[in-house]
């Protein structure tokens, strides 16, 4: 995908790989959960914009 940013970092993504989260683009290792910076390989939850694992979305 040209000219596609990141939702997390706001760089350009230049990687051969992007995930779609929700509605956003992301790098792959920016995928982490923004409680606890775990990275979040099957699963996340989203709140507010901010991407979350199991644990801390439900805190």
């Amino acid at each position: 995908m040209q000219g596609a940013v990141c939702a997390g970092c706001h760089r350009l993504i230049s990687d051969r790989f992007l995930l779609r989260v929700s509605d956003g683009l992301w790098h792959e290792e920016c995928v982490r959960c923004a409680a606890c910076g775990d990275a979040l390989a099957n699963s996340c939850f989203l709140r507010d914009h901010k991407l979350y694992c199991k644990r801390d979305y439900a805190e």
